[in-house]
């Protein structure tokens, strides 16, 4: 046979081979990530559901709004991708097969989970699939113990983390009025199903019977208020005023307005000036190398921070910038420029876009044992940090060589989201938004439990809420 024949045929089969090991190592994988695929029973209404996604396993706990991506560490052993305290492990039994799912390192999800077998559907997961009758039915088993706090805390739970469900709430809180005739927290949770199931009539019918079982609270006197104004209980005297009309408040803006606010934000002198390179070091970040720049720069008169991460190797005007815009917590501040969310969303592609951290007025950005402080008031938290981002970005484009200034995007979380969503409008560099969970449609789409932003705001001065109170 001709020697090259020889040759051809042998690479030709030494490549036929190697694609079998390799889709022999990928079935493996395959299955043994079908292993843990399935749910799994935390505590009566808490269901763990382990799904794939493509390359990754992750992990949906009842009423949660987003997974938990895992991140493989171990034989069996996992952590949150975003969160690494938070662990999970699974147990096998001595056949091998995995049978329970322990987690640490938060505390709603603690504990022992065991495998559930299929068929074995809780009323959790009725509800979440919206079948009233199906859970009620489920509950209606000699083996489940049933108490008034456990339907309140599932009907409650159903409406705050699925409003989308309002009316399978409705239907299964309905459905125990009779076991629970004299439950005052049932009829206010049959209010607010009803009011979000756009059934104003029937809410007012729910909390006069919760008024009528517990006549001194103050939530059903303040719903029915709301709800039926010409025969409610008179406005309480002391109730905190305001010095303007709460209803002049929420009129929708007219077009001179907007463009108003429009000229305004053109106006603005968002100029950076005075820009100063304060630090510069190196980080691992997503098993990634990054070269940290802190600047200093002035702008509106105040000096301000931001941080700007290079992934190491970046050349001149080839990297796309993201700016990543934080949210808030009781203090607003400080941030920590080593948790920054980009390099672990972006996976397999954090090696390619700078991370563009400015840290808000009034915000401190905070690196190993170093502190930065940016000057102004914390509480101009939306308006005025979208000024800040602006303003960083304008930094960016004319101090940082390897931005691609053609592609650019902000992301944001929480409040972080919302800024996002206005830099994107008031600035056309900006190529995409990333808004996760911020808030947005202050006065359309920001009520609770079917009450408008504005009933709740008479609400609050009814009852003189403090922050931290309310609906929202």
């Amino acid at each position: 046979m001709n020697r090259n024949l020889k040759s051809g045929i042998g690479c030709i089969l030494f490549f036929l081979l190697s694609c079998a090991v390799f889709a022999q190592s990928q079935t493996s994988l395959d299955l043994k990530q079908t292993d843990y695929i399935g749910r799994y029973n935390l505590k009566p209404d808490l269901v763990l559901e382990v799904t794939q996604d493509g390359e990754h396993l992750k992990l949906l706990p009842s009423f949660w709004g987003s997974a938990i991506v895992f991140n493989p560490i171990g034989k069996d052993k996992f952590e949150s991708l975003l969160r690494p305290r938070m662990k999970f492990e699974f147990k096998r039994d001595p056949k091998g097969q995995v049978v329970e799912l322990v987690s640490t390192g938060n505390r709603e999800l603690n504990g022992v989970a065991r495998r559930l077998p299929r068929g074995d559907s809780k009323a959790v997961e009725f509800l979440l699939a919206g079948k009233a009758g199906k859970a009620k039915a489920k509950l209606d088993q000699p083996s489940e113990k049933v108490s008034e706090a456990r339907i309140v805390k599932l009907g409650f739970n159903l409406l705050r983390f699925r409003p989308s469900q309002a009316k399978c709430a409705l239907e299964f809180l309905s459905s125990f009025e009779s076991q629970y005739p004299n439950s005052a927290d049932l009829q206010q949770l049959i209010g607010l199903a009803s009011l979000m199931s756009k059934n104003r009539q029937n809410a007012l019918n729910a909390f006069r019977k919760a008024a009528a079982i517990e006549p001194g609270d103050s939530m059903s006197a303040s719903a029915i208020r709301l709800l039926d104004p010409n025969k409610a209980a008179p406005t309480p005297k002391d109730s905190w005023k305001l010095p303007f009309d709460i209803d002049k408040l929420f009129e929708q803006p007219s077009e001179e307005e907007i463009e108003k606010v429009r000229a305004d934000w053109k106006n603005r002198d968002l100029r950076t000036k005075d820009v100063t390179v304060e630090h510069k070091s190196e980080m691992q970040l997503g098993g990634r190398k990054y070269q940290i720049r802190v600047f200093s720069h002035t702008v509106q008169n105040r000096k301000h921070y931001g941080a700007v991460l290079v992934p190491d190797g970046a050349k001149r005007g080839n990297s796309p910038v993201v700016l990543e815009l934080h949210g808030v917590n009781a203090r607003y501040s400080p941030f920590d420029i080593a948790k920054v969310k980009t390099p672990r969303l972006f996976g397999e592609n954090r090696s390619h876009p700078i991370i563009a951290v400015p840290s808000f007025r009034g915000n401190t950005l905070v690196l190993e044992d170093k502190t930065f402080v940016s000057e102004g008031s914390p509480a101009d938290a939306w308006d005025g940090a979208a000024d800040d981002a602006i303003a960083f970005l304008n930094l960016i484009t004319s101090k940082v060589p390897e931005a691609d200034t053609g592609r650019i995007s902000a992301f944001g979380k929480s409040r972080g989201g919302t800024v996002a969503l206005l830099v994107g409008v008031r600035d056309k560099r900006i190529r995409s938004v990333v808004n996760w969970a911020g808030p947005s449609g202050w006065f359309s789409n920001m009520g609770t439990f079917g009450w408008s932003l504005k009933e709740q705001v008479r609400w609050g001065l009814w009852e003189k809420w403090k922050p931290g109170r309310g609906w929202g």
